[in-house]
């Protein structure tokens, strides 16, 4: 199982420079916390901790998908949320206890 900010780092390795550069136009203009200041200079993964930061790991996977499919790497976008929900359902599996609703006591 693959951290979050695994999965994110092996998108943008997927990137040609020039893609990058698309990707992180479409961040900083497009979404709210993320400045030009804070991705012009960042490496890929600088950007990923950057998006971990400011929109937590299941918004900067959301995020990063839509991006993808913006700069025409759907690609990659299919492949990100595939592994993402793999991950998940691997995480379900060994914790039970996620997902799982509580029922209320009767009479209390």
């Amino acid at each position: 199982m693959a951290s979050v900010k695994d999965l994110l780092k092996n998108s943008l390795n997927d990137l040609g420079d020039d893609e990058l550069k698309a990707f992180k136009w479409e961040l900083e203009n497009g979404y709210e916390g993320i400045k030009k200041s804070d991705v012009e200079n960042a490496d890929r993964l600088d950007t990923v901790d950057k998006m971990v930061a400011c929109f937590g790991a299941e918004e900067a996977v959301k995020n990063t998908v839509d991006i993808l499919k913006n700069i025409k790497r759907n690609d990659l976008a299919e492949q990100l949320e595939n592994k993402h929900k793999q991950d998940q359902a691997e995480d379900s599996i060994e914790d039970p206890t996620v997902g799982a609703r509580s029922k209320p006591i009767e009479g209390k």
